[in-house]
């Protein structure tokens, strides 16, 4: 049975005519506070209540909560919608795996993905799958986490739907610089994280105002006050942020982190890469057999900089630059002038130099690269509560000697990610306690050489036409497989294939040499059918815009 999908592309005009009609009743003012009953009383009207399939993309979060690989996608057949939640029950009718799902689940509806080919023909299919795709935008890219809070006496929609529609179309044509689309995406995931800790603060001090034996946590109190603080102070720079002409202010201005000092005095010191040192402290005689070790590894002539915070060493750094770290730990929102190229270098024991993120100010990734050629030595990168580690998305990274680790273990955490003609090389590195240590998109390329593999679920995905060449390493110990390929060339029908290295030999993207496989839980090597092609181009389409 076919799993299309319906696919939806509007314009900028055709978002802002749909939600006009949508969320204005005459000429009464809708506050924030209505606007979700507005969105029932329209998708009580307009989907199909029950009798429907779907594609259900299982949210990150939920796959954990499951232990089950992100993103999974399973089809369901919808039994009942629950207009007032936006939800709807459903019933799970198909899994690509062989995982453990409840038999019925209450999803929210914009999760659900509706299939072309549906059993009951008469049902108004265009019409429910189109409603979905506005509610999905809608709350994906329109709603902001404190818009609760507005007044209301306040019109929701003429004060906040053309600005941010305009916003999410500027970010798509590459109106708006990377840096500020970057600020913008940080922004709004730590606003829906705070919100987040807001309501279960709000129901801890619920219930413990409700036991009259228990005293409210003065702790959780002022936590509660600070996150709210927080919260207005994003929603003060997104209002900044959403206005056009202050857009184009950042846009010119887009300078770097660094003083109109500082750019004048780089420029005078030519066009060659410079060193920084980040030193966390220490005595005197270490900061003196420090600087010794530095100089091994950049030279004596290379003009050197020290910082004690690798954040603002990363800021004030252009492609090209090395920094050098020494031992402890260095929080980061981002890695600065090193996306497009650089040099990270660790010197003293692997396990105490550490890279980690900033609680709620990083992206989905720890360390974005989009060009050039980036090189990591002697670091580990510990993912913490993000996604995944490093993201390679253009030009080639290169690991020597690297630790990627979580302390926090989950299926849902990946060490790696390599899209579209990004090239990764890994030599003696290890991935600990990943649930996926590499993912290779098609088009994408990974070299590893004495790599090791600790305590991880699976070792390495990859699909189509991407490059996989393992030397020396032993692919063994996994929860599951260790290597498991997304594929429409090696597999027919919806039923994968498993088994040993013997199943690579005539696989053109795989290069095994040297390695061993032994005791993985679920099989040596997994063929698995695609899921559906439609639906993976149109999540790739907005890949970039997710806020």
């Amino acid at each position: 049975m076919s799993m299309e999908i319906f696919a939806f592309d509007k314009s900028l005009q055709e978002r802002l005519v749909e939600y006009s009609e949508i969320l204005t009743a005459g000429a009464k003012v809708i506050p924030a506070s209505q606007i979700h009953s507005e969105w029932s009383c329209y998708v009580e009207l307009v989907i199909e209540p029950v009798g429907w399939r779907a594609l259900w993309k299982i949210p990150r979060l939920t796959c954990q909560d499951f232990e089950i690989h992100y993103p999974t996608i399973v089809v369901v057949e919808v039994e009942n919608v629950h207009f007032q939640e936006l939800s709807a029950l459903v019933k799970i009718v198909a899994v690509q795996d062989e995982i453990q799902l409840p038999e019925k689940y209450d999803v929210p509806l914009n999760e659900l993905y509706p299939t072309q080919h549906q059993e009951n023909t008469v049902l108004d299919m265009i019409g429910t799958a189109n409603c979905i795709d506005q509610l999905r935008f809608f709350f994906n890219y329109l709603w902001m986490p404190w818009d609760t809070d507005d007044d209301d006496d306040t019109d929701w929609v003429s004060l906040h739907l053309e600005p941010r529609i305009r916003l999410f179309f500027d970010m798509k044509r590459g109106v708006v610089n990377k840096e500020t689309c970057d600020v913008i995406r940080s922004l709004t995931r730590e606003g829906r994280d705070i919100q987040a800790k807001i309501t279960r603060l709000e129901e801890d001090i619920s219930d413990e105002e409700e036991d009259q034996d228990q005293v409210l946590d003065d702790g959780k109190a002022c936590q509660l006050m600070k996150l709210h603080f927080r919260l207005q102070q994003i929603k003060t720079e997104m209002e900044v942020l959403e206005n056009p002409v202050m857009r184009e202010v950042l846009t010119r201005n887009k300078g770097s982190n660094m003083t109109d000092k500082e750019v004048k005095n780089r420029e005078s010191r030519g066009t060659r890469s410079e060193g920084y040192f980040v030193w966390l402290g220490g005595s005197v005689q270490d900061m003196i057999s420090s600087l010794s070790n530095v100089q091994t590894v950049i030279g004596p002539d290379m003009f050197l900089k020290t910082s004690n915070c690798l954040q603002e060493a990363l800021d004030a750094s252009e492609a090209g630059d090395i920094v050098v770290l020494g031992e402890g730990e260095h929080q980061i929102r981002g890695v600065g002038g090193l996306e497009e190229g650089g040099k990270f270098k660790g010197f003293g024991r692997l396990g105490d130099t550490v890279i980690c993120g900033r609680e709620t100010e990083c992206g989905p990734s720890l360390m974005d690269f989009s060009g050039g050629e980036v090189y990591l030595e002697g670091i580990s990168i510990q993912l913490g509560d993000l996604q995944m580690g490093l993201l390679a998305r253009k030009g080639k990274v290169q690991l020597i000697g690297c630790r990627i680790f979580v302390t926090n273990k989950s299926v849902i955490k990946l060490g790696t990610v390599v899209l579209p003609g990004a090239k990764l090389i890994a030599q003696n590195t290890t991935f600990e306690g990943l649930g996926t240590a590499i993912v290779i998109h098609s088009g994408g390329s990974v070299t590893l050489d004495g790599c090791y593999f600790n305590e991880c679920v699976e070792g390495i995905q990859m699909h189509d036409n991407s490059s996989l060449a393992v030397n020396n390493c032993s692919l063994s110990n996994f929860k599951e497989h260790s290597i498991r390929m997304e594929t429409q060339k090696y597999v027919t029908g919806p039923e994968g294939k498993i088994g040993s290295s013997e199943l690579l030999q005539n696989v053109s993207e795989i290069n095994i040499k040297d390695c061993q496989f032994e005791n993985n839980g679920k099989g040596d090597i997994l063929f698995q059918a695609k899921p559906s092609a439609a639906f993976f181009a149109k999540q790739e389409s907005n890949t970039n815009m997710v806020f």
